[in-house]
Parts: structure tokens; C-alpha cells; sequence
């Protein structure tokens, strides 16, 4: 839920501490200002040190340093460094000395608290926070801290007490409070309406809420409304709308880099994936919940997130890493007493259990879990008696009181009388208990038949409910079979009719150029169905991979926008296309895959509309780009938004045979938003038109640090380069042919067989590029790079890679590596490249260099490669069979030896995923084309 934390009361200390340290009296001023100026932590730690330990310091300028050093540790997530320099704050101030400082430090180690997720220190800290800001008579800070309590205690599941607080609270907010002191409040309370399962009044406060923080421009508390919006649509079961609001919430802390918020809405993504039965993906925001709630040590949303993963894990059937993933969990909610998810334990274990055919265990959990949440009811039950006794007025306990004392005379009298019926009343009581515990256990079983049948029942109806959906998902897959069936007939029938009519002459001549025109239209038309399809295909395999390329932006929007408008022209319609890059904006994107989700929206767009105008609105967020398109066309209600992204869905079954398509564009163009780390969402509304916003995240990089291709190509045919250029690769023969190739530019190159010798020869020649193969013996390509940081070794350094897929070209330039070269060579990459560092000449730069003999040379060594293969496989020696794959794969891709690059790099991938069964067959198939090769390079060869 939403937190306002009251920060001026933090910098006007702040600001008493500047002021404090920069007077005369302070000691030790330049030392103190070293340590104010510090961003790192163990610097300024040790700078601390000194400060403390200087002789003549007094108590005052000790309680200084604390509070810098508490808030410096909680500006940078160190959460058990804040805690602990705050409480020695509080030990070196008093009330009466220092009352602003004192309750800061109070006040700062409840918040401290929360965010480490720990609840119940959090209030026993603000409950004293609370105490000293009502001797100081600050009502805004009174209702600031019990608003902040009510949220602890709504974080612990207690709406009793949340509710009273907030209460409070509101009081004196009405009376005191600002606009968004009371947006705040009315925000809180609308998170115990969502707890009591009154969704619809939740939502009417947080659109309330939200009206506010709009009128305010409170960026986080608008985030914040959304977020929780999210949480009430989830509850109805609106799961679209609610991964809308989630998503308009996540784009706010994936800007302001916010972990505790960013751990929050990954769970809360998580839970409607899991409620919606997308395992991958509800797993795949688990994990990410779980990173940013250890980034932060928050211990609550650590725990949320860790017994999500246990849920999706059972559903997964791993019951073994389920029952693992559990029992941290519930170690961990008993270390910090969260009862609530002891409890959850309970039933998660008697549910992996019975999935382990343990019945016996399983009906013990549940015994337990109903037990203790008996236990919880009776609690509550006696909390409310106590309350009611409470409320009884004092005139009648003094009442009781003397007819007790009225009594007491004649109790006296029958205490003898009592005394001998005292051993058969005890032997009447041990009757009654055991007769009770019979018949109370007699109860337990029955109601834990009762529930088990509950629950057989309750599945029943899920297992009806799941066929129900795969009815309807057949439906939906049958109208798609014959929405593509109708749009791929309709190209193919205007091809085959055109090449009949051309075949039979049927044309006038002078007209041939149209009839082709109108088969090259339908034959592109009939492509991109099939590219659709194929795309999909691919990314439910997981087998489509991104190819990252360097390149302008603008520039490719200005293509899309030339290549459709066109079609706009064509309807009527105006294409209006704003840019708010500038005149380039260049980055590393997989250029393809933004282009082809651009021309998705922009076409759709133009699809839908009838009259009006179409819009592109590019600008920059802090992390990235967002593309907006905003049409007037026919728009779309909230039932259509639902499905707008499924596979094989359209807003109703009239759309296909109004505007034609196979409803798998959108779907296609959001899968593929999220592998490039962004995402698509959608404004719309019925016949006033739609907007669909596309956030790319993405870093713009110096144009200076491009040359231009034709330029580039240019140079490459006539001129040549000067330079030094050192090349470190393995394997003998590809360092002959990079060598050549380099050579022939006219460069003079240095070689190295390992990562050590290009360290030792880096540092000796000085080289003007370092081209540096990844994967090398004795020290690969990355430590090396990081071992010439370490030494200043400043110039470009390129990594030399056969792997050069997205995830993998991201981690080599986050590691420091200027570039990547891909294999197999590309001569004018290679120059490009290289002309950036090195000078250009008037000699001519020589032609692609004969490597006939290095293709021979590499088939040659087939045979001392296959016996090692053989000796590893027969060892078991899966590390040393993956080198020798990598390293046969690399090279058979620079000497054009498709088949067995291809082969040698499956074997790499499955001893990489741990696959055996396929191992042996890939062995026994590399190891016959490399003798088959090797057999016709021999034949090939005419005898002397």
C-alpha cells in the first residue's frame, strides 16, 4: 500500500547539520568535509571513524555524524547500517536536549523498519516516535506516524488496529492536513476495503485519490492508485485490466528505479499470471520479485515472493523443489513472526504432500492448519469480549463489588460443605474432559472429511472450468483456422489467376509491368501472413532470438512513415508523424523487430480508421523511447481491451470480415516488445479512437562513434588502413585467416593463443585495437579484458565471438568491451570497425586473400579433433567435449562449413542445458561429418 514519508523534517536537520559542521567550532572542518562529500559507503565509514575518534569531539557533533551516516545508508538501500546508526543517533540525543533530532531518529528507524519488511519493530519505533511528537505539539507529524502505524499493521493482516489508526489519523488531517496529506489517508483507507473484499468501494477511493495526486502532479502517489487498482481489478477477476494498471505502475519505478515498489508490482504480475494459469511467466516475475526484494533486504515481500514460487512450483508438478522452496519460506516467516504465512505453510505443505501420495503427513498439516486457525478465530473472539467487558460502566463493578462482599459471610459458612464435594467434582471433571476430547476429536474428522470434500468438489469444478476454457480456446483457435484460411486463399486465388491470364497470354503487353505488380503485392501479402505465423511459432519455443545491430532510429521511423503513408492517402486519411528525438538518435536495438512492431500498430491504425487522422508520436523517458499511436477509428470497448493481445483474437468475429486478418499481429507485436525488455498497453474507447503506447527500453549512443555504411564500404574497396592490431584466438587456423584478412587491409598484426599472452603482449606492444575471442585457454577473453583494466589499459578492446545473440552482446559491453566482431567474418564489419581507431592511407587496400590452404589445413586436423572427442566422451568429460565443440563450431563457421558448425554447435548448446539423451546421438553425428569431409577433401586432391 501507499507510504508518504514526511521528508522536510529530515532536510531542515540536514541543513542544521551543514550549518552545525561549517561553524568554527567544529574540530576537525576539512576532515568533516571530506566526509560530507563522500558517495561511498566504506569511505565514508572510515571517514567517520576518524571523526569520532578525534579527541576533543563533543556529544553533539557524534549525534551529527550518526544522523549523515543513517541517512546516506538509507538513501542507498543499506537497511541494517541505517538501523543501526540511527539507534545510535537516539542513544546520543535526549528530548530535552535535541527534540527535533530525537524524534528523527525514532521516527527514521520505523521507516527503516518497513522497508526491511519488519512490521512489528517498525511499530514498537514509531510508537515512541508518536509519544515525543505529541510533546512537541506537531499535530502533522502526530497523524504522519499513525498513518505510517496503520500501515505496518495493515501489512500484518490486522485491520482492526489499521483501521483505528487511520482513523485517527483522518481526524486531524481534516483539521490540519493538506490536500495531499488527505489524498494520502483516503488512499490507505481504500487498501482495507480491498482487505474486507469490497472492491467496488475500494475502487470508487482510488479513483478519488487519483483525481487528487493528477491535480497535484504526484507522479508517485498516481503510480501508487494505479498499482492498487490493480489489486481490486485482480480480486474481481478482470485480470487484463488489471495487468494494464500493474504495467502503467511498473513504467513509473522502472523510471525512478524504485527495487521496494518494483519487488511489490513483479508479485502482484506474478499472482494474475498464476490465477490465469501462465506458469512461465508468472515464474518469470516471481524471480524478478524476489531480486529486487534482496536488493533491498526487504524480508516481507522476500517472503510473499518465495511462497508464490512454491505455489507455481507445485502447479509445475516439481513437487521436491516446491516442498524446498516452502520450507524456507516458512522458516523465514517464523524468524520474523509473520503468522499469517506460518499458516499459509500449513496448507501449501498438506496440499505437496498428498501430491507425494503422503497422506498421512498431509491430513497431519491440515490438522495442524485447522487447528491453528482456530486458534486465530478464538483470539480474536476473546479480544472482542475484552473489549465489551471493558465498556462496562464503573457503577456497576462497584455494585458486584459489594454483593460479593454481602456474599462473602455466607461463602465462608459453605466452604466445609465445598470441600468434601471437591474430590467428586475433580472425578466428575476428568470425565467431562475425556468424554470432551472424544468428542472433539470425533468433530476434527468429521470436518476434515467435510473438507476434503470441499475441496474434491472445489477441484471438480476448477477441472469443469479449465475444459470450459479449452473449448473456448478451440472455439477461438477454429475461427482463427479459418479466419487464415480465408486470408491466405484470397492472395494465393489472385496469384494463381494472374499467372494463368499471363501463361494463356490473356494481358495486353504494354500492361505486363501491372499484372506482375499485382502478383508481387499478393505474393508479399501471402509472406507476411506466413511470417506471422512462423514468428509466433517460434516464440512459443522459445527459438526466436533478437539480432542487435548499431543504427538510427529516426531514420526507421521516418521509413515507416513514408512506407504507409500511402495507404493512409489512399483512405483519406491524414499520417501525421511527430519526432521529438532530434535529427538522429542512434542506439543498439534489434532494428527488424522494432520496425515490424511499428508497421503492426501504424497499419492497424490506418486499418481501423475511416476518417480522421492517424499519429506516430515518438519521445525519450529516462530509461528508453515511447512510440505512441493515436487513431480516430472505431476504438474499443473494456470487453474488447480483455483480449486485445491474445493469440488468434480480434475484438469480435465480425472484424475479421470487415478489415480482414488473422488476429495474431498484436499478440506477435507484444511478445516481442517484452523479449526486447518493453512492453505495449492500450487506451481506447469505443468509436472515439485508441491509443496504443510502445515503451522500448534502450540507451542513445554518439553519433560521432559511427561512420557512414556507403562511406565505410567506400573506403574498404579502395583504400587501405595503418595501425596495430593485436588478435588474440585459440584455434591455429582461424588466427591465420583473421591474420590475412587483416594483413590484406594493410595492418600490422600481433597474434596470441590465450588471454595471458594478449594481457603480456597488450602491455608491451601497445596495440592501437585488441580483437579479443571469448572463450580461450588459460585465461578467456573476459578476464582478460578485466585484468588490462585493471593494469589502465585504455585502448578499444572488441570481443571476437561466435555467440553474438542479444543477451550475450549486452553482457560484453555492460563488462567494458568497446564492440563486438561477430563470426564469421564479415571484411567490411571488420573495416568499419577498425576505421574508427585506425588511419586511413592512399595505398589500396588488397582483395578478399586466397584461404584455400586454411581450409585445408582445418579439414586436415579432423582427425586429431575427432580422436579427442572420442576420449572425451568416453571419459565423460563434459567440459572438455563442450571446449572441443565451441572450438570445432567457431572455426567450421569461418571456413564456411555450414554442416558441421551447425552440428558442433547443437552438441555445445545441449551439454550446456545438461540434455544427455541427445549428447550421444550428437556426438556419433558430429563425428561422421567431419569424416565424411575429411574423406571428400582427400578424394578431391589429384595424386602427383
Amino acid at each position: 500500500m501507499y507510504i508518504t514519508l514526511r521528508l522536510s523534517l529530515l532536510y531542515s536537520t540536514l541543513a542544521c547539520v551543514c550549518l552545525f559542521f561549517t561553524s568554527p567550532s567544529f574540530s576537525s572542518h576539512s576532515l568533516f568535509e571530506q566526509f560530507t562529500q563522500s558517495q561511498q559507503w566504506d569511505e565514508k565509514k572510515q571517514l567517520s571513524i576518524k571523526l569520532l575518534a578525534a579527541p576533543n569531539i563533543t556529544s553533539d557533533e557524534k549525534l551529527e555524524v550518526y544522523l549523515q551516516l543513517a541517512d546516506f545508508a538509507l538513501e542507498k538501500d543499506n537497511f541494517s547500517a541505517a538501523v543501526e546508526h540511527y539507534q545510535l543517533a537516539a542513544t546520543s540525543a535526549s528530548f530535552e536536549e535535541h527534540p527535533q533530532r530525537y524524534f528523527q531518529a525514532l521516527k527514521m528507524q520505523g521507516v527503516t523498519y518497513y522497508y526491511q519488511g519488519l512490521m512489528q519493530q517498525a511499530v514498537s519505533a514509531y510508537m515512541r516516535a508518536l509519544s515525543v511528537a505529541r510533546n512537541m505539539e506537531q499535530p502533522i507529524s502526530e497523524a504522519n506516524l499513525l498513518s505510517n502505524i496503520g500501515l505496518a499493521y495493515f501489512n500484518m493482516f490486522n485491520m482492526n488496529q489499521a483501521l483505528d489508526y487511520y482513523k485517527q489519523a483522518k481526524t486531524i488531517y481534516d483539521k490540519y492536513g493538506t490536500a495531499q496529506d488527505k489524498a494520502d489517508i483516503l488512499h490507505n483507507i481504500a487498501g482495507i476495503y480491498i482487505r474486507l473484499s469490497s472492491y467496488d468501494i475500494a475502487l470508487d477511493m482510488y479513483r478519488e485519490a487519483l483525481a487528487i495526486f493528477q491535480k497535484l502532479n504526484d507522479e508517485d502517489g498516481i503510480a501508487q492508485s494505479y498499482g492498487n487498482m490493480g489489486v481490486a481489478y485482480s480480486e474481481l477477476g478482470e485480470y487484463q485490466l488489471s495487468l494494464h494498471y500493474y504495467q502503467r505502475a511498473l513504467r513509473h519505478y522502472q523510471e525512478t528505479n524504485d527495487a521496494y515498489y518494483l519487488s511489490s508490482r513483479h508479485g502482484n504480475i506474478a499472482n494474475v499470471y498464476l490465477r490465469t494459469g501462465d506458469l512461465e511467466m508468472a515464474l518469470s516475475h516471481t524471480e524478478k520479485a524476489i531480486k529486487f526484494a534482496k536488493q533491498i533486504d526487504n524480508k516481507g515481500l522476500e517472503l510473499a515472493g518465495l511462497l508464490s514460487q512454491a505455489k507455481i512450483e507445485l502447479l509445475q508438478g516439481k513437487l521436491p523443489e516446491a516442498e524446498v522452496t516452502l520450507n524456507t519460506s516458512v522458516s523465514m516467516a517464523k524468524e520474523y513472526k509473520d503468522e499469517l504465512r506460518v499458516l499459509d505453510g500449513l496448507g501449501m505443505h498438506a496440499l505437496i504432500k498428498a501430491g507425494q501420495g503422503d497422506f498421512e503427513s498431509a491430513v497431519s498439516y491440515f490438522d495442524s492448519f485447522v487447528r491453528k486457525m482456530n486458534a486465530s478465530k478464538n483470539e480474536q473472539l476473546l479480544k472482542s469480549l475484552g473489549k465489551l467487558q471493558s465498556q462496562i460502566q464503573a457503577s456497576q463493578l462497584n455494585q458486584e463489588i459489594v454483593d460479593l462482599k454481602q456474599h462473602q459471610h455466607v461463602q465462608e459458612l459453605e466452604m466445609s460443605k465445598q470441600r468434601q464435594l471437591t474430590i467428586m467434582l475433580f472425578i466428575l471433571l476428568v470425565m467431562i474432559v475425556v468424554t470432551g476430547i472424544t468428542i472433539y476429536r470425533r468433530k476434527i474428522e468429521k470436518e476434515a472429511k467435510e473438507q476434503l470434500s470441499l475441496m474434491v468438489a472445489k477441484r471438480t469444478q476448477e477441472l469443469e472450468e479449465i475444459a470450459e476454457q479449452l473449448r473456448s480456446a478451440n472455439d477461438i483457435k477454429s475461427q482463427f483456422l479459418a479466419n487464415i484460411s480465408h486470408e491466405i486463399r484470397t492472395p494465393l486465388t489472385a496469384i494463381l489467376g494472374q499467372t494463368d491470364h499471363l501463361m494463356n497470354g490473356l494481358y495486353k503487353p504494354e500492361k505486363l509491368n501491372e499484372e506482375l505488380a499485382v502478383i508481387q503485392k499478393q505474393s508479399d501479402h501471402l509472406k507476411e501472413l506466413i511470417n506471422d505465423v512462423l514468428d509466433i511459432s517460434k516464440i512459443e519455443a522459445n527459438k526466436l532470438e533478437l539480432n542487435l545491430e548499431e543504427g538510427n532510429l529516426v531514420e526507421l521511423l521516418t521509413d515507416v512513415h513514408s512506407m504507409l503513408s500511402g495507404q493512409a492517402k489512399e483512405k483519406g486519411l491524414k499520417f501525421a508523424f511527430q519526432n521529438q528525438l532530434g535529427e538522429q538518435f542512434f542506439s543498439y536495438l534489434d532494428f527488424t523487430r522494432v520496425k515490424q512492431i511499428l508497421i503492426n500498430l501504424c497499419a492497424n491504425a490506418i486499418k481501423f480508421t475511416q476518417q480522421g487522422e492517424v499519429e506516430l508520436h515518438v519521445s525519450r523517458v529516462e530509461q528508453g523511447i515511447v512510440f505512441r499511436i493515436r487513431d480516430t477509428g472505431i476504438g474499443m470497448n473494456a470487453e474488447q481491451l480483455k483480449l486485445i493481445f491474445d493469440c488468434f483474437s480480434q475484438g469480435d468475429n465480425s472484424i475479421s470480415r470487415r478489415f480482414g486478418g488473422t488476429g495474431l499481429g498484436l499478440s506477435l507485436s507484444q511478445q516481442l516488445a517484452m523479449m526486447m525488455g518493453g512492453y505495449i498497453s492500450v487506451e481506447s474507447e469505443a468509436n472515439k479512437g485508441s491509443e496504443f503506447s510502445f515503451y522500448l527500453p534502450c540507451k542513445e549512443l554518439e553519433p560521432a562513434a559511427y561512420i557512414d555504411d556507403n562511406q565505410a564500404i567506400t573506403h574498404s574497396a579502395s583504400k587501405g588502413l595503418s595501425g596495430k592490431v593485436l588478435l588474440a584466438e585459440d584455434h591455429p587456423d582461424n588466427r591465420r585467416l583473421i591474420c590475412r584478412y587483416l594483413e590484406s587491409m594493410g595492418l600490422e598484426v600481433i597474434t596470441a593463443e590465450n588471454g595471458e599472452q594478449a594481457v603480456e603482449q597488450c602491455l608491451k606492444e601497445f596495440p592501437d585495437v585488441v580483437l579479443l575471442d571469448i572463450q580461450m585457454p588459460v585465461l578467456d577473453g573476459l578476464s582478460a579484458l578485466k585484468l588490462l583494466q585493471k593494469c589502465g589499459f585504455t585502448q578499444p578492446v572488441y570481443a571476437l565471438t561466435a555467440n553474438a545473440i542479444s543477451h550475450q552482446i549486452e553482457g560484453y559491453l555492460e563488462a567494458g568491451f568497446t564492440g563486438y566482431l561477430a563470426k564469421p567474418i564479415d571484411k567490411k564489419v571488420f573495416y568499419t570497425q577498425l576505421a574508427k581507431h585506425c588511419k586511413s592511407t592512399s595505398q589500396l587496400a588488397n582483395s578478399m586473400p586466397d584461404t584455400r590452404d586454411l581450409v585445408t589445413s582445418f579439414i586436415n586436423s579432423f582427425a586429431y579433433e575427432a580422436d579427442l572427442i572420442q576420449q572425451h566422451f568416453s571419459a565423460d568429460d563434459l567440459m572438455s567435449l563442450q571446449q572441443d565443440a565451441h572450438r570445432i563450431g567457431g572455426a567450421a563457421k569461418m571456413f564456411a562449413l555450414d554442416d558441421i558448425a551447425h552440428s558442433a554447435l547443437a552438441l555445445e548448446l545441449a551439454i550446456k542445458n545438461k540434455t544427455a539423451f541427445e549428447i550421444n546421438h550428437l556426438v556419433t553425428q558430429l563425428l561422421e561429418l567431419m569424416h565424411c569431409t575429411r574423406l571428400a577433401q582427400n578424394s578431391s586432391i589429384s595424386p602427383s
